[in-house]
């Protein structure tokens, strides 16, 4: 029996059919046949044979029975988590981290490699050879390598699919990034969205923040950059640059930024910002010994991080101002200064802020820490998970 309202030939309402049972059983797992049945509104018999091909796939799998109900109790069917790997990449400007999480988001495992060269073809010949041996090493796995999230320290524009702009790798700018990766692995789905939009989108599937309906996320490896998560949507703006607030003034002739302008907020406030405090570099003192030393009381890493948790409470101030946020993350390496970090932001608050405002906020740092973003990378394979399940069920 054909659901209400859908036309089409066979083949297109078996597609139709199969992704309002896949996105069910993703949305309410583990559940049974009647149950999807009743969600969806289709036959038993069509839930059904759908549901024992995606067995025969090995992409779903049986757990039993719930035990609940009277008579014989209904088997419950899941998502086989193993059945193929989701990658995430956050490309930074020293490094480019990579995430691999199982059909759910489960981390599975992660690798940090080293950003040798600008170039953006470097990154292309670099992850293109990562990615081929990921396929050979997960070609047992029913669907293999099921795509690549790219998140980039920039803004990608997917009308004319390139770079629009990166303030820090400007040598990236106006580079077709999907175009050349498409060529070297043509077989591989690949997404691609902005460090603070795909932070917004694992902070909300994976984090703290799940049944959140307002999210600012504010992330920072090298730049600094913000995600408006609003009840289910990313606000991406006109052209998909929304949140560079990084780039805001909040200091009139300060800091010259590689944007071209000065006193931009990620000049005081990104961890570019508290490596010159510190009179140092990552090469030199790598970011998880400034965690180490802080943790231990060190004064001056202490004092420094104090000092750019006022500058962040200055710029989220008018994050607060524009946005009336209910819940604001920090991620990337910013969520790893922890309490430290946060309670610098909350007296630059308190300060600027009437308290009316303030009360019903909450700040806190991902428990995602520097993964964050690449959880963000995994999370568009996963939105887009109900296709390829059904263009693997449907090949011969």
């Amino acid at each position: 029996m054909q659901p209400k309202g859908l036309i089409g030939n066979h083949d297109l309402v078996k597609k139709i059919n199969m992704e309002h049972i896949i996105n069910t059983i993703l949305q309410y797992r583990p559940v049974s046949r009647a149950k999807i049945a009743a969600l969806t509104g289709l036959n038993k018999m069509t839930v059904s044979s759908c549901i024992d091909l995606f067995l025969q796939k090995g992409i779903v799998v049986e757990l039993g029975t719930t035990g609940t109900s009277r008579g014989r109790p209904p088997t419950l069917v899941d998502i086989n988590e193993l059945a193929g790997i989701c990658v995430g990449i956050d490309i930074e400007v020293n490094q480019f981290t990579l995430l691999i999480t199982d059909l759910l988001g489960k981390k599975l495992e992660s690798m940090v490699f080293p950003m040798k060269n600008k170039d953006p073809m470097y990154f292309v010949d670099s992850v293109s050879s990562i990615l081929e041996d990921l396929k050979k090493t997960h070609s047992h796995r029913q669907l293999g390598v099921v795509g690549v999230g790219l998140v980039i320290q920039g803004y990608y524009n997917i009308s004319t699919d390139v770079v629009d702009y990166s303030a820090n790798l400007q040598e990236w700018n106006d580079f077709p990034l999907r175009n050349e990766l498409v060529k070297r692995i043509p077989d591989l789905p690949i997404y691609i969205n902005p460090a603070p939009y795909a932070g917004a989108i694992g902070e909300v599937h994976f984090g703290h923040s799940r049944t959140v309906d307002h999210l600012v996320y504010v992330t920072s490896s090298w730049g600094l950059s913000v995600g408006v998560y609003n009840k289910g949507e990313l606000f991406t703006g006109t052209t998909g640059t929304a949140g560079r607030l990084g780039h805001s003034t909040i200091h009139m002739n300060g800091k010259k930024c590689s944007c071209g302008n000065r006193g931009c907020w990620e000049m005081y406030a990104s961890i570019k910002a508290l490596y010159e405090l510190l009179d140092t570099t990552p090469q030199q003192l790598p970011f998880a010994e400034i965690v180490r030393s802080m943790d231990q009381g060190d004064s001056k890493i202490t004092s420094a991080v104090h000092q750019l948790g006022h500058y962040q409470g200055i710029g989220l101030a008018n994050v607060i101002n524009a946005y009336n946020p209910r819940v604001i993350c920090m991620g990337g390496l910013l969520a790893l200064l922890g309490p430290t970090l946060i309670n610098s932001i909350w007296n630059t608050l308190n300060e600027m802020i009437p308290r009316r405002f303030l009360q019903d906020v909450k700040i806190y740092c991902s428990d995602l820490g520097e993964l964050g973003v690449a959880h963000g990378g995994a999370s568009m394979v996963i939105n887009h998970l109900a296709n390829t399940i059904i263009r693997h069920s449907l090949e011969e």
